[in-house]
């Protein structure tokens, strides 16, 4: 699938609607309801799939990188080395454990939507909202843009 940001241009030079675009044929107009419909369910199913993916890669992320900051410091405690080196591996542990939760993180705001507990709005966050909430799991303590009130916003992959 080309770029969203792209497409209008494209169905433009190549003189097809963007539901030919998505169909991959040109669609009849008696038909081009019932396909455009086809369409979004279709594209509904894959963002919720990739949102999956990405979750689950959050978690490897988030496990590798810890790992290696748990390793490194081991390592850099344990090991009879000079001072410089276990300097070196306390910096890159703690690096590249930031690295890890800066990008765990960022893929936590982007895949799916958070539920308010109050209204039921589904809505997608801030980055720094994310990152500043309390949370346990996937459930994160954040203020609903729609209602205004703070409560337990939960993951949740489909609108």
């Amino acid at each position: 699938m080309p770029d969203a940001g792209t497409m209008p241009e494209l169905c433009e030079i190549l003189n097809i609607s963007i539901n030919d675009l998505f169909s991959g044929e040109k669609v009849d107009m008696k038909d081009n309801e019932k396909k455009l419909e086809e369409n979004l369910i279709e594209m509904a199913k894959l963002k919720e799939e990739k949102d999956k993916q990405l979750l689950t890669l959050e978690y490897v992320l988030g496990f590798t990188a810890s790992v290696s900051f748990l390793v490194l410091m081991f390592v850099a405690s344990y090991v009879e080395m000079q001072t410089v080196a276990r300097i070196i591996l306390i910096t890159l542990g703690f690096i590249s454990f930031m690295i890890g939760c800066f990008y765990g993180i960022k893929i936590e705001q982007v895949a799916g939507y958070y539920e308010c507990d109050n209204c039921h709005h589904k809505y997608i966050p801030t980055y720094k909202s994310v990152f500043l909430a309390m949370h346990m799991g996937r459930t994160r303590y954040m203020k609903c843009p729609k209602c205004n009130k703070r409560s337990w916003n939960k993951k949740v992959l489909n609108k």
